[in-house]
């Protein structure tokens, strides 16, 4: 059709009228003479001549209307067909330049975007999603489900909770601890039901975004409110115009006031001499100076009052300017000053316990805080030499490099521990002095402790809270990197074998469903013992998140020796447990990877093959052992 149009656009309109009709002349003409020679034996019959003249003309006519008529119609269907092939051209030229906007909105997340149908097959996924599932297009996903590019026991648990947010219509937000790159990290999903115009279920769509560095800060904050909660001061950050803005635990104690209180409240309200006229004046010098210390007195709840020492301290965050103050109630200090300046005995009531012995170490005075932190009373140690207080657990060697020094410097500062009347251990900072007389010579010697029992106990949780898992009290993951660390090198340095074990628990999910994380904790407790058990002296278990632990085995003559070792493991975590009364029975997946290998490898690369052969056994139907292999 469109050929013919074309003809007839490039012939001309007339001239197609024109030849047409001189062809039905002549096709006429020519007839009519063959009729004349059949009727009259003539081609030429003049009356059939003049009707065969008319009539083409008549025809040609009516032909020229009905050609007119149609190449009309045929150039109004040209240009219908015309419009219709521009709107398709730009209709999919705007389609194109959507979904390019669409892809590049989709790639510009710094999170991980997908978007599933009913059957959970991918219908999107943007490229950080793509790079998680190892590929670098993500056209590569489209069609495809999570069982293509996850472990089996993840992709199915993905698309369980596919079909929860598409059955409940509701939208669910968790946090998962999943590998990334080779590392586990945490991520935090969120999923939600996609309805399409009728209020039809068309599928879902999910985003994830990596939170590994934010649960590190709100750890790190955890613990930093920990101790700030926990020291015998007072903590309280406050604005320039001496608002508080946060306050720790020391300071309800100290105020009698709770937090909430506290937060509503400003210097001026705690501290009856400090006028809010004078913050500016305050604020200022503690801006130019970076801390100040000064005593005032504070006033509680219940309106008593008592002296406090205040150690304040400049700090600017984001261009903002705080007042960070620990207030230390210094109530005991000042009466002990008092009475100083009323005796001669300096030292009756100072707060650090105080010996005072002659050159030959006999014990010719203490103060009351002696007394208070040792239980002896002052006629129960004259005359007596300090060594008493010792609890054995300082050797000869320390005392005699002790009373070195101070022959040598007339001085000694250190920490000791000694006992107590009960028989109990204290921990002490010591510092002792020679005093001579004007010929040098020795005539006391004078010793002040402060007893640091709690801040060594604090100390030793803190260290313990930094290096042991808070629920299993195995080493944590640091604490393993440095236990793995060490045994590498001995590795190397005895010509010996380690062997690194990746254990996961088959079934430990199915636990927490049923009965409850209560139940889960209290499984990774009893495994954790069970585990522990099976270890020789020198050898680490490790708990590195979840369900998930890492054991370390030390001096190994053959590999094949750890098949002993993990059969054992195995048994032992398969064993059924009761828990409230629950039955449970799990069963373990370890990948196994050993040291030195060919390839020079660090810690963390030996982690990630045992890990590899941990799904592999995973994948190969749980409860079993796999090596590694390349």
């Amino acid at each position: 059709m469109k050929k013919i149009i074309t003809f007839l656009a490039e012939l001309g309109f007339w001239r197609f009228v024109f030849l047409f009709t001189v062809l039905v002349m002549f096709v006429a003409e020519f007839l009519i003479s063959l009729q004349s020679y059949w009727l009259t034996g003539s081609f030429f019959n003049k009356n059939l001549m003049i009707v065969g003249f008319i009539t083409p003309l008549i025809d040609g006519f009516f032909i020229f209307l009905l050609v007119a008529f149609l190449i009309r119609h045929l150039k109004q269907l040209q240009n219908e067909q015309e419009e219709t092939i521009n709107l398709k051209d730009k209709i999919e030229k705007e389609l194109k330049k959507s979904e390019s906007y669409q892809r590049t909105l989709l790639d510009s997340f710094p999170f991980l975007v997908w978007l599933k149908d009913t059957q959970s097959n991918f219908l999107a996924v943007n490229k950080p999603f793509a790079k998680a599932a190892g590929l670098k297009n993500p056209s590569e996903l489209i069609g495809k489900n999570d069982l293509d590019c996850w472990p089996e026991d993840l992709a199915n648990a993905y698309r369980a909770d596919d079909k929860a947010v598409m059955e409940s219509l509701q939208i669910k937000e968790l946090e998962e601890f999943i590998e990334d790159d080779g590392e586990l990290r945490w991520f935090e999903t969120y999923k939600a039901p996609i309805l399409d115009n009728e209020g039809n279920i068309f599928g879902t769509v999910g985003f994830a975004r990596d939170i590994t560095e934010l649960k590190q800060s709100k750890e790190e904050l955890k613990l930093m409110k920990y101790a700030l909660d926990n020291v015998p001061e007072a903590v309280y950050l406050s604005d320039k115009d001496g608002f508080f803005m946060y306050v720790s635990e020391g300071a309800v104690r100290q105020s009698g006031y709770t937090k909430e209180e506290l937060k509503k409240m400003a210097i001026a309200d705690i501290d009856p001499k400090f006028l809010q006229s004078n913050a500016p004046e305050h604020w200022e010098r503690l801006k130019k100076n970076g801390s100040l210390t000064f005593r005032v007195i504070h006033r509680c709840k219940d309106t008593s009052t008592f002296p406090a020492e205040i150690n304040a301290n400049y700090v600017e965050y984001r261009g903002v300017g705080y007042n960070l103050a620990f207030s230390r109630n210094i109530t005991q200090r000042v009466l002990a000053e008092e009475k100083l300046k009323q005796s001669a005995n300096v030292f009756t009531y100072a707060r650090e316990g105080i010996i005072i012995t002659d050159n030959y170490n006999n014990i010719i005075d203490v103060n009351q805080a002696f007394m208070d932190i040792t239980g002896y009373s002052r006629d129960e140690v004259l005359g007596k030499n300090p060594s008493i207080l010792q609890s054995g657990r300082n050797d000869e060697n320390f005392y005699k490099k002790l009373w070195e020094h101070l022959q040598r410097d007339g001085m000694w500062k250190g920490e000791m521990w000694n006992q107590n009347k009960g028989g109990n251990e204290y921990a002490e900072h010591l510092t002792i002095s020679a005093v001579c007389d004007d010929n040098k010579e020795v005539k006391n010697y004078v010793a002040i402790f402060t007893d640091i029992t709690l801040q060594k106990k604090q100390q030793k949780e803190l260290e313990h809270l930094a290096n042991y898992d808070m629920l299993t009290n195995l080493p944590n993951r640091l604490l393993f990197a440095d236990r793995m660390k060490q045994a590498m090198a001995q590795a190397i340095r005895k010509e010996q074998i380690i062997a690194l074990m990746y254990i996961d628990i088959d079934g430990f999910k199915q636990v927490n469903d049923s009965y409850g994380h209560d139940t889960g904790d209290k499984l990774l407790i009893l495994l954790a013992d069970k585990m522990s058990t099976l270890l020789r002296e020198g050898d680490t278990l490790s708990r590195v998140g979840g369900d998930e632990f890492i054991a370390l085995l030390i001096d190994i003559q053959e590999k094949e020796s750890v098949v002993s070792f993990v059969t054992r493991l195995l048994a032992s975590v398969s064993e059924s447990i009761f828990i409230q009364e629950h039955p449970i029975q799990v069963s373990a997946s370890v990948g196994i990877s050993f040291y030195p290998q060919a390839d020079k490898l660090d810690a963390n690369e030996i982690i990630r093959q045992a890990d590899k052969a941990m799904y592999k056994a995973k994948m190969s139907g749980k409860n079993r052992y796999v090596y590694y292999t390349e």
